[in-house]
């Protein structure tokens, strides 16, 4: 439920990082959720270590929540991949690439990220790239935690991007139903986080 919509600090119960903590501190720690009158939105999480005791109190200040998922693909000079991100639409994406600072940077592309839990890739997954850069692209090597796999269609010059995923691991392990993702090569590249005002359209 969205609670203060029009307020400075909106907040949404179904949001996922929520949710997922949650889950989580529910099987570690007794937990208490102080709500405010009259509508009943979270505004404190007090969370009890059960064997010490021991408690700890959080603030629950907002949410964001990525409603039109985009990641900005990084393509360096040297054909190597990289990708930011999450955002909230193409519009975010694509501002986020005045902060990238780098001269080996040849050109960014804001993509629509395919949610993994769907094997099934739609026609407007698929983004057209410039002629002749389908055959140089290479994952970036770096050290970035998630990860997103680019399924790339070298003959019709044409990506998809999925994700994010948690680890390259688990990138690696998707498969699309449909015969186009089957044939494309795979590049999991490094996901590179940004901050939640960059991630804001």
């Amino acid at each position: 439920m969205r609670y203060g919509t029009d307020d400075e600090h909106p907040f949404d119960t179904d949001n996922r990082a929520w949710r997922r903590l949650s889950d989580v501190t529910s099987e570690h720690f007794d937990t208490i959720t102080w709500t405010r009158d009259p509508d009943g939105r979270p505004v404190l999480l007090t969370l009890r270590d059960m064997r010490t005791g021991d408690t700890v109190t959080l603030a629950v200040l907002d949410s964001l929540e990525i409603r039109d998922p985009h990641a900005l693909l990084a393509v360096h000079t040297s054909g190597e991949l990289g990708a930011h991100g999450p955002t909230s639409g193409a519009d975010a994406a694509h501002s986020h690439a005045a902060t990238l600072n780098s001269t080996t940077l040849a050109l960014t592309r804001p993509v629509p990220l395919h949610d993994p839990a769907v094997t099934d890739l739609p026609a407007t997954s698929w983004v057209d790239l410039p002629p002749d850069l389908a055959h140089v692209l290479r994952p970036a090597l770096d050290d970035a935690r998630t990860a997103v796999l680019v399924l790339l269609d070298r003959t019709d010059g044409r990506l998809a991007a999925i994700g994010p995923f948690p680890t390259h691991a688990a990138a690696d392990t998707w498969q699309p139903a449909d015969r186009p993702g089957h044939t494309a090569d795979r590049l999991t590249v490094p996901l590179h986080p940004i901050t939640i005002e960059q991630a804001q359209p």
